[in-house]
């Protein structure tokens, strides 16, 4: 029963992230996303403090390549350590494959980013969506996932969801705080990342993913 409520729990994300990210590539070229796009990145531009600018400025490193890749690194060595080759894959395809698709999205949709003003200089990259806002999502939630199936206590995994989410969140918002993405690109970037997490633990699943923790290779197996 736990797997069956866990499986039709990751369907329903999934085709939520698909249809909000749907609504959002339709929409964001007309009003009333279209205004409010262009609305938020005046005010952010002209009204912004400058202390909310400093404050965003290490969440975007964060969601960046550099933190992707000392987190990625860092997993993958404990993976590897561990054996736990499913993991590893699942792991892979969720930081590296998300970003990609989203370098093939945001190249179909060619969105110009905010020319308001930018606290620091914009990307050569589109904007649509937000690929900072989907590692948000698909690369930290995968950490989570991994971590949370090795914390034996109920509220450490509380939590840990709790830090996870609130530095998703936070890495979307300072892309818009530093004027390099609309906010329509980061809801756009949080419905995919969480699509893509979604359809990368239905297929873990399916090849035989566990939800125990795991112990290091010598250790005693699970009876």
């Amino acid at each position: 029963m736990r797997r069956e409520t866990r499986r039709r729990g990751l369907w329903v994300l999934l085709v939520a992230g698909v249809a909000g990210l749907a609504v959002l590539a339709l929409g964001y070229e007309d009003d009333p996303l279209a205004a409010l796009d262009e609305d938020i990145a005046r005010w952010v531009a002209r009204e912004l403090p400058a202390w909310l600018e400093v404050a965003a400025r290490p969440f975007s490193w964060v969601g960046g390549w550099i933190g992707l890749t000392v987190l990625g690194v860092a997993v993958v060595l404990v993976l590897v350590w561990e054996r736990s080759w499913l993991d590893l894959a699942f792991f892979v395809v969720a930081v590296a494959g998300s970003q990609l698709a989203v370098t093939v999205l945001k190249d179909v949709f060619e969105r110009p980013r905010p020319d308001a003003g930018s606290a620091v200089p914009l990307p050569e990259s589109f904007a649509f969506p937000s690929g900072h806002a989907a590692a948000g999502a698909a690369s930290f939630g995968a950490v989570a996932v991994l971590v949370a199936e090795r914390l034996p206590s109920a509220p450490a995994r509380a939590w840990l969801w709790a830090g996870v989410i609130a530095l998703g969140i936070g890495v979307g918002l300072s892309r818009v705080a530093l004027n390099v993405h609309y906010v329509t690109d980061v809801l756009a970037g949080w419905c995919f990342g969480l699509a893509w997490l979604a359809a990368c633990l239905l297929v873990r699943d399916a090849l035989g993913g566990t939800t125990r923790p795991r112990r290091p290779p010598g250790g005693d197996s699970a009876p």
